[in-house]
C-alpha cells in the first residue's frame, strides 16, 4: 500500500481500532527494501476491548 507519511497515523489508528480501543500503541522497527521501493512497519498495540 502507498501511504504518505502524513496519513500514516490515522490510518493505523483505523486498523487498530477494528480490533479494539488503543491504549498505547508503537513502531518497533522499520524495514526498507534495499531498492527503496518499499517500507516495512512493524506496529505494536495494547487495546481494550
Amino acid at each position: 500500500m502507498d501511504l504518505p507519511r502524513h496519513q500514516l497515523r490515522a490510518w493505523l489508528l483505523e486498523q487498530l481500532r477494528r480490533e479494539g480501543e488503543p491504549l498505547r500503541w508503537a513502531i518497533t522497527a522499520v524495514d526498507r527494501d534495499p531498492a527503496g521501493a518499499s517500507t516495512l512497519l512493524q506496529v505494536e498495540a495494547v487495546l481494550i476491548r
